[in-house]
């Protein structure tokens, strides 16, 4: 089996040519290249796009992450990337798989568990770092996890749309435009939402979700 190809995007080089050195020793990689610039990294990806691509949170803000990642994946469907990320919370890194990630990593992530997510990688598998799995058993079992909401107004059709897309990360303006909406009758539903679940925001959605399986 021909070995692959990595592409760390990150900064600064010091770090990033150590990692590069410590992951030669391990021999997993036919070769390591390091991108310490979004031109350097776009045009890598152009001439021969390698199979993993390591990205880290230093280089982009969340917004621009979660675009770049999904503009990759839909041109290169075969690249398995890994985001190093800065404690991102559960949502953020929920989008973040939707986008297309394979391997979620963060700042408490040792050089062993990276490399544990490679092998998840090679085997096709998906990879979440041990500090963002509590984080979500954590958010998953916290307040009434017991108990599932009853809601005495039931969410209509169009309501339960809106729930799922925010579930999956997206913003007000992200929804209107995929379901042809002004940003004005997005906002009303969310509202709607908020206050037949009881709940405060986002968050609280998505945790509705969650603990009554309409999301999985």
């Amino acid at each position: 089996m021909m070995k692959p190809r990595l592409t760390i995007f990150d900064e600064p080089m010091l770090y990033t040519e150590g990692l590069s050195k410590l992951l030669a020793q391990s021999k997993i990689f036919n070769s390591i290249d390091i991108c310490n610039s979004q031109e350097k990294l776009s045009q890598q990806l152009q001439e021969e796009a390698p199979e993993f691509l390591m990205i880290s949170s230093n280089m982009l803000m969340l917004t621009e992450l979660c675009k770049s990642v999904e503009s990759i994946t839909s041109k290169h469907k075969n690249i398995k990337i890994i985001i190093f990320g800065n404690s991102y919370d559960v949502i953020d890194i929920r989008k973040l798989f939707n986008k297309g990630i394979k391997s979620y990593l963060d700042k408490s992530s040792n050089y062993d568990e990276f490399l544990r997510s490679i092998q998840c990688l090679m085997a096709d598998e998906v990879y979440i770092c041990d500090n963002a799995k509590n984080k979500m058993i954590s958010f998953i079992s916290s307040d009434q996890s017991q108990q599932k909401l009853h809601i005495k107004d039931p969410l209509t059709k169009r309501e339960m749309e809106i729930l799922k897309l925010i579930c999956d990360g997206l913003s007000s303006k992200d929804i209107c435009e995929k379901l042809f909406i002004s940003i004005n009758t997005v906002e009303t539903h969310r509202k709607r939402i908020l206050l037949k679940l009881n709940v405060k925001n986002s968050v609280g959605v998505v945790k509705y979700a969650l603990e009554n399986h309409i999301i999985d």
